[in-house]
C-alpha cells in the first residue's frame, strides 16, 4: 500500500508512487523533480507533485541518476587541516548545503608531501566527483594550475587566487580592521600582530586590514608572520613580549595561534588582559573556556561553506565563473582577554572587562 511507502522499515518510494499520489504522469514527476527547463505546467500541479514527493520521502536513485545525467552526485572538498576548528564549520556548511541539493561531499586533507595532487587524481581524474571545492591551497601547490585545465568545475573557498572568477571568500580586511579598532578604542597604542604565513592570501588580507586602521592613527604595529598553529603562535607572542618596548595590544591571526599566545604570556609572566590585551581572528565556542576567555572576531564560516557549494553548483549548471564574497559583516565577540590600556588596571576597569565578558 502507498501508505507504507517511504516510511521507516518499508521500501523506497519510486517515481511511479509519487505520480500515483499526485495524479499525474510519471514523466511529469521526473521533470518537476529535476527542474527540467522543457516542462511547462501550472504552479498548482508542480506544488502537488512536490508535496507528494515530500509525503512519500522520495529520494532519487543515485545510480539511475548517474546513468541518465552522467552525474556522480558527489562534490569533492580539499581542506588544508582537519585540526583547525575553522574548517570544521566551513565543512559543516558545505555538507548541509550539498545535502539540501541532493549531493554528498567527499572530503580530503592536504597535509603536504603531494597529498593534494594525489587526492586530485583520485577524485577528479577518476571521475568520482562533479565539482571540486578547494578550501585552502599551499603556496607550492600545483593544484591551481591543474584545476584550471580540469574537466570538472572548481572553486577556491576561503582563498583568493590572482586569476579570479573562481574565488569564494569573506570580508577578511573588515574583520582585521574591527580587531584594530577594538584595541584602539581601549586606548592601546603599542600594537602588534601575530600574522599567518606571508605567502597565504587570507593572512595578507588580515595584515592589510589591521595596518590600515593603525596607520589612520599614525601607528605602525610590529608584524610577525608565523604558521597557523599553536607552537608558532606561542613562539611569535613570546618574541613580542620579550622584545624591546613590548606591545599592550596584540591581534592574532587565528584561534590555534591564539591558544599558543595565551601560553606564551604565562611563560613571559604577563597577565592577560592586565598587561597585554589579546584578540583573535576566528571565534570558536572554545573561546569561552580558555583562561581568560578569548575576545575574537566571529566570521560567517557556515555561510562560506554553503556559498562554496552554491558557486560550484552554478558552474555545474553552466553559469559563467564569478567571484563571490560572503557579505555578512564580521562580529566582534568581547570576552575577558581585552581591557583598557593601563600600566596597572584599577578594580573598576577589571569589573567593566568582566561585564563585557558576561555579555559576550
Amino acid at each position: 500500500m502507498l501508505s507504507a511507502v517511504g516510511s521507516s522499515g518499508s521500501r523506497q518510494a519510486t517515481l511511479l508512487d509519487v505520480a500515483r499520489l499526485a495524479g499525474v504522469h510519471v514523466s511529469t514527476v521526473s521533470r518537476v523533480l529535476t527542474d527540467s527547463p522543457q516542462l511547462n505546467i501550472r504552479p498548482a500541479t508542480r506544488a502537488r507533485v512536490e508535496a507528494a514527493a515530500a509525503e512519500l520521502r522520495y529520494r532519487p536513485n543515485a545510480t539511475a541518476r548517474a546513468l541518465r545525467s552522467a552525474s556522480t552526485g558527489a562534490l569533492g572538498m580539499l581542506v588544508p587541516s582537519l585540526r583547525n576548528p575553522v574548517y570544521s564549520e566551513i565543512i559543516r556548511g558545505a555538507f548541509e548545503r550539498a545535502w539540501e541539493r541532493d549531493f554528498v561531499v567527499v572530503l580530503a586533507e592536504d597535509r603536504g608531501g603531494g597529498e593534494a595532487e594525489r587526492a586530485y587524481e583520485r577524485l577528479v581524474e577518476q571521475g568520482r566527483i562533479d565539482g571540486l571545492l578547494i578550501a585552502g591551497v599551499r603556496p607550492d601547490s600545483l593544484l591551481p594550475g591543474r584545476a584550471a585545465g580540469a574537466s570538472v568545475p572548481f572553486v577556491f573557498v576561503n582563498r583568493r587566487q590572482l586569476d579570479g572568477g573562481h574565488n569564494v571568500s569573506m570580508r577578511e580586511e573588515d574583520a582585521a580592521a574591527m580587531a584594530g579598532e577594538h584595541l584602539l578604542a581601549l586606548g592601546h597604542t603599542r600594537l602588534a600582530h601575530v600574522a599567518g604565513p606571508a605567502d597565504i592570501d587570507t593572512a595578507r588580507r588580515r595584515v592589510a586590514g589591521f595596518l590600515a586602521v593603525a596607520r589612520d592613527h599614525r601607528l605602525e604595529p610590529r608584524v610577525i608572520h608565523a604558521a597557523f598553529d599553536e607552537r608558532a603562535g606561542h613562539d611569535a607572542m613570546l618574541a613580542l613580549l620579550q622584545g624591546a618596548d613590548p606591545p599592550t595590544g596584540v591581534f592574532v591571526s587565528n584561534i590555534n595561534q591564539a591558544i599558543g599566545a595565551l601560553a606564551a604570556a604565562r611563560v613571559a609572566g604577563r597577565r592577560i588582559p592586565d598587561d597585554v590585551s589579546l584578540i583573535a581572528y576566528d571565534d570558536d565556542p572554545i573561546g569561552d573556556f580558555l583562561c581568560p576567555p578569548l575576545t575574537a572576531i566571529r566570521m560567517p564560516l557556515h555561510e562560506l561553506g554553503a556559498a562554496g557549494v552554491d558557486a560550484i553548483m552554478a558552474r555545474i549548471g553552466g553559469r559563467p565563473a564569478a567571484d563571490v564574497t560572503v557579505q555578512t559583516v564580521p562580529e566582534l565577540v568581547v570576552r575577558a582577554s581585552t581591557a583598557e590600556a593601563s600600566p596597572r588596571p584599577t578594580p573598576s576597569r577589571r569589573g567593566r572587562s568582566s561585564a563585557r565578558a558576561r555579555r559576550a
